[in-house]
């Protein structure tokens, strides 16, 4: 792996452009598996809205919600790259990792939230693989496994 002296900083940046990316797909696609993750960002924000009530800023609240987002899953990356020692992965690749990890973080609190909350269960399953999905993705990226090539046999 290449020596970089800011990788948190780079981390996050790639990780909240990610997010952004996420969430400008959603909002411009007709897709509903495309929607998803934009949906489960929004709704984590909404969450942190209850606390301090509906801002009158509110592109510029969420804009900073995004780059916080963008630190956590930097964090993230720390971490997927601490387990991942020893195995060659981008940085472009540990930024994606640490994005899809919170948005399947995201995504697995809101099907708890729902199990706890309501009999429904649709809406459990759809959470629950989606991001049980996403943290898989965010492993594979991070280099803590691997997908067999069929090709190289």
């Amino acid at each position: 792996m290449a020596y970089s002296r800011h990788p948190f900083a780079r981390d996050a940046l790639v990780a909240t452009v990610i997010l952004a990316a996420l969430y400008g797909l959603g909002a411009a696609s007709q897709a509903a598996p495309l929607q998803l993750p934009a949906y489960l960002v929004v709704v984590g924000f909404d969450v942190l809205e209850v606390g301090f009530g509906a801002a009158p800023v509110y592109r510029i609240s969420f804009a900073l919600y995004l780059v916080g987002l963008g630190v956590v899953a930097a964090a993230a990356a720390a971490g997927i790259r601490r387990l991942a020692r020893g195995r060659e992965v981008s940085s472009l690749r540990l930024g994606a990792a640490g994005a899809l990890a919170v948005v399947g973080t995201l995504s697995l609190a809101v099907a708890a939230s729902v199990f706890l909350g309501t009999t429904q269960r649709e809406p459990v399953a759809i959470a629950g693989t989606a991001g049980a999905v996403m943290l898989a993705l965010a492993g594979w990226l991070g280099g803590l496994f691997a997908v067999p090539d069929r090709r190289s046999r």
